[in-house]
């Protein structure tokens, strides 16, 4: 079929379909009017289901999250009580409650010694 002859039968068939469509507009309307119904039903019930996936993968990624800050926190208490082990007596830091100064910790630093 030449394009042409295309053009014009979609051109009829527009134009019967705007003739026709205040004869079955009202019938249309009352066909299409539950079939609009159950597709509002399946968009709400979509949307509950969906808030619901987004709330499960939310709190999943929290947990994921919560893990790896835990296990950042571990990693780091681990190095730093290592660092602690390997640091000579003489070089720790001086305890409260007793001068608090470098100079009364080199002190007591040579005294121990």
């Amino acid at each position: 079929m030449p394009p042409f002859a295309v053009f014009l039968a979609g051109l009829a068939t527009g134009a019967g379909v705007a003739l026709l469509a205040p004869v079955l507009a009202p019938e249309a309307t009352r066909n299409v009017r539950p079939v609009l119904r159950a597709g509002l039903k399946l968009a709400i019930a979509a949307g509950g289901a969906l808030k619901v996936a987004a709330a499960q993968a939310v709190e999943s990624l929290e947990d994921l999250y919560a893990e790896a800050e835990a296990e950042l926190r571990a990693e780091a208490e681990a190095a730093a009580a290592e660092a602690a082990e390997e640091r000579p007596l003489a070089a720790a830091a001086p305890e409260k409650g007793r001068g608090g100064t470098k100079r009364g910790a080199k002190r007591r630093a040579a005294r121990a010694a």
